[in-house]
């Protein structure tokens, strides 16, 4: 048997198209947000090593330990992209845990989670891909001691050791 497509909507007056036609502008004109509610931005921090959301992959929290600027393919046009570790749980007897590809973070940046989190190895992906994180998690001292050093790139750009 043949599937029988619905037939397309059709409006009968005038009167109906006026009336979905106000309905749009009414949805539209609430999505609209008004001059005088001021919108607060959230910024990525300043200094690394911080907190984020990696976007395409569900939102799943990331340290991002670096910034960079690549080259696209065969272009000339640079872009401003993060190194980052994907932040995961997983057991102790993961093969990429034991093989030692996955780093554990102690202690536990998120102190409502009794799970242990790991970091994978960095990766690098274009800074538009990233949101700053809705929690507020705590940063262990190694962690911060062994990014801290990609401050000082930004600070000094062009370090000129003979002058």
């Amino acid at each position: 048997m043949a599937k029988k497509n619905k037939p397309k909507f059709h409006c009968k007056n005038e009167a109906q198209k006026r009336a979905i036609r106000a309905n749009y502008a009414r949805k539209a004109a609430a999505t609209k947000i008004s001059p005088s509610v001021k919108v607060t931005e959230k910024k990525f921090p300043d200094k690394f090593p911080f907190w984020a959301r990696f976007k395409p992959n569900k939102g799943r929290t990331t340290l991002v330990i670096d910034e960079i600027q690549l080259k696209r393919n065969n272009s000339d046009v640079e872009d401003d992209y993060f190194v980052h570790r994907e932040a995961i749980h997983c057991t102790e007897d993961n093969r990429y845990v034991l093989s030692g590809d996955y780093e554990k973070i102690s202690p536990n940046p998120d102190k409502t989670d009794k799970n242990p989190m790991y970091l994978k190895r960095p990766h690098k992906h274009r800074k538009r891909l990233f949101e700053p994180h809705n929690k507020n998690l705590d940063m262990p001292e190694d962690l911060r001691q062994r990014y801290d050093k990609n401050n000082y790139k930004k600070e000094n750009p062009d370090n000129n050791d003979g002058e």
